[in-house]
């Protein structure tokens, strides 16, 4: 945890000192992909199991409303444990997972954003126990079992830097699983560090600054 705030630290110093912001404008699409640092939130404090931070890989589409707000699609694929308990027992599960979220982006400035979605999320491939302390036989299915799981995420995104082609985004976010079962360890956070290229522009031949001098001087 305390290397995920300093990330961030460093993360937001970096974008407000150094980059252009980006301007949302109505009928822009902008798409993101990089690595999503993650961990399940594991809480339970008794339990000798362990959530090390872990690499996946996301992408995810915004399309700008107005210049304030954006629909965002975004998608996962992460290598997620889950962890439940039961009195001094415990059970913690890996299965790879396919996230997939549908929401609302809100643009605070040209460098800070905020965005709310709903997410489904699609356990897949073979499961495997990394921990487990109950008696043979007891043991208690976790998430990783499940077709489906649901939540809410939540995101704050900012902008490392600006170039004429991509720019450099990072973004800290929480995943709240409704679903969970009792007992059950399903939340995750983390950060994902993502470039961002402009897909489609509503006015792609719109003048510059400097254009438009030149054509005051004429």
């Amino acid at each position: 945890m305390k290397m995920c705030k300093n990330m961030l630290f460093v993360i937001f110093l970096l974008g407000f000192s150094f980059s252009w912001g980006y301007l949302p404008e109505e009928g822009n699409v902008t798409a993101n992909v990089g690595p999503y640092f993650f961990k399940t939130n594991f809480k339970e404090a008794s339990t000798k199991a362990g959530a090390p931070l872990m690499p996946g890989i996301g992408l995810i589409v915004n399309g700008d409303v107005s210049d304030h707000g954006s629909l965002e699609v975004a998608m996962f694929h992460l290598n997620k444990r889950y962890l439940r308990t039961d009195g001094d027992f415990s059970i913690s599960e890996l299965s790879q997972v396919i996230h997939i979220t549908m929401g609302y982006k809100w643009w605070l400035s040209r460098y800070l954003s905020t965005s709310l979605a709903l997410y489904s999320a699609y356990p897949m491939g073979n499961v495997r126990v990394v921990h487990n302390n109950f008696p043979t036989g007891t043991e208690l299915p976790t998430s990783a079992r499940d077709t489906t799981e649901y939540g809410f995420d939540l995101a704050l995104q900012t902008q490392v830097w600006r170039g004429e082609k991509f720019d450099v985004v990072s973004e800290a976010r929480y995943s709240i699983s409704v679903t969970s079962r009792d007992h059950e360890e399903a939340d995750h956070y983390g950060v994902f560090l993502g470039l961002r290229y402009l897909v489609q522009e509503k006015n792609p031949q719109k003048p510059t600054a400097e254009d438009k001098k030149n054509n005051t001087k004429k």
